[in-house]
């Protein structure tokens, strides 16, 4: 008899901002904002004391800057959270051997057939829950299911510091109980579709057929949501057994369309690819790139170059030219995500060259920096556009 599958989804309550919170804890219970710089810098986290005003991530600075003017704005420090990160994802594996990274702050724990390990379900996810606390000071939600699908819901459904066990012969009723907002995947324009049809619950929609829901959305999202709230997992979750490769990506809490932020994600997500390049001491010739439009249509492109990747300017560089190929322009965007593929050893010849190339000294010079940061502390190198007129580093 096979053994029931169990999934954890694990996500980080307002990551970077609570990091921030961590070590100042002069911002805690304050609304901490962490963004890019300039004018078209963008919200990557917001603690929940922003939120109340209406700040989310992926909103222009400018536009938190008018709901929340007297909130705390700091650019993101990545070496800091891929540090606590790591700690984090070092947890996870003491749980499951097969964790599927989503992003810096979101996993997948397989945990079918760990009863036996760590006993009932229910009590190894809070065991897990307060190791991480106790271990690195942050909190987390975590989604229990029978499916990837329904435990990515489960756990963003008591947050912050939620847990929500959702077994099969209960899911289909706990998707029946949502509001079509809390249902992950259908956004605002999608509740308009379906609302000017005369679907505006989540228990509406059940008594209605696939091709009813198709003739409403478009093939691909009325097959979604056909299957979604009925608790069927749609396959967005699935791994493929290809080749080694390391990946980040970042769903919105609202579809995106303005280019410029895309772009600016886009630049967020090889920052983090790129710290997880030197962690894990790898490199990659190959770059990728997913697009998911608000109509569920999913995009994925990759480019081969001749070289393998250099350092983060590097690769944003490649992402972009790979990202503006494939996005359809002007259409509203629900998911980003990025990686590299067939990656391989990215360690240093141990005799280098006397005279190392540009590209070399880049990626030497960077890290370097990471190193140092890595050993000395977040702040002993500091990024030319993080000093101000004063020469003071603008995150102090």
């Amino acid at each position: 008899m096979a053994l029931p599958c169990y999934f954890f989804h694990v996500d980080l309550d307002a990551f970077f901002s609570s990091v921030e919170q961590l070590d100042h804890p002069e911002y805690r219970g304050k609304p901490v904002i962490v963004s890019g710089q300039g004018k078209r810098g963008v919200v990557s986290t917001c603690s929940y004391e922003a939120r109340r005003f209406g700040v989310h991530s992926a909103m222009p600075k400018a536009k938190a800057q008018q709901l929340c003017p007297h909130g705390i704005f700091l650019p993101p420090d990545m070496h800091r959270y891929h540090e606590k990160s790591k700690e984090v994802m070092e947890v996870f594996h003491r749980y499951s051997a097969d964790v599927q990274r989503l992003s810096i702050d979101e996993a997948f724990l397989d945990m079918t057939g760990t009863e036996k390990l760590f006993g009932p379900i229910e009590e190894t996810a809070k065991r897990l829950k307060k190791e991480i606390l106790s271990e690195t000071g942050l909190s987390v939600s975590v989604g229990v299911a029978q499916n990837k699908y329904i435990a990515k819901i489960a756990s963003g459904f008591m947050k912050p510091d939620g847990l929500t066990i959702v077994l099969d012969k209960d899911a289909k009723a706990f998707m029946e109980s949502l509001p079509l907002k809390d249902v992950w995947g259908v956004g605002k324009k999608t509740r308009e579709r379906l609302e000017g049809a005369g679907l505006k619950t989540t228990k509406s929609i059940l008594s209605v057929s696939e091709n009813l829901l198709k003739s409403i959305l478009g093939d691909a999202a009325g097959h979604f949501l056909y299957s979604a709230v009925r608790g069927i997992d749609p396959g967005f979750f699935s791994t493929q057994p290809a080749e080694k490769s390391i990946s980040n990506e970042k769903t919105f809490e609202h579809d995106i369309q303005d280019f410029n932020i895309l772009e600016t994600i886009l630049f967020d997500l090889s920052q983090e690819l790129t710290y997880r390049m030197f962690e894990e001491n790898v490199t990659s010739r190959t770059v990728s790139i997913k697009i998911r439009y608000g109509d569920f249509r999913t995009t994925t492109a990759q480019s081969t170059a001749e070289e393998s990747v250099n350092d983060s300017q590097d690769l944003f560089q490649r992402l972009k030219t790979l990202f503006a190929k494939k996005y359809e322009k002007g259409m509203p965007v629900r998911l980003l995500g990025a990686g590299l593929q067939n990656i391989t050893d990215g360690r240093l010849p141990a005799q280098k060259e006397l005279f190392e190339s540009g590209r070399e000294k880049k990626r030497s010079v960077e890290e370097a920096v990471y190193k140092l940061s890595k050993k000395m502390g977040k702040k002993i190198v500091t990024r030319a556009r993080l000093i101000n007129n004063s020469g003071k580093d603008i995150r102090k």
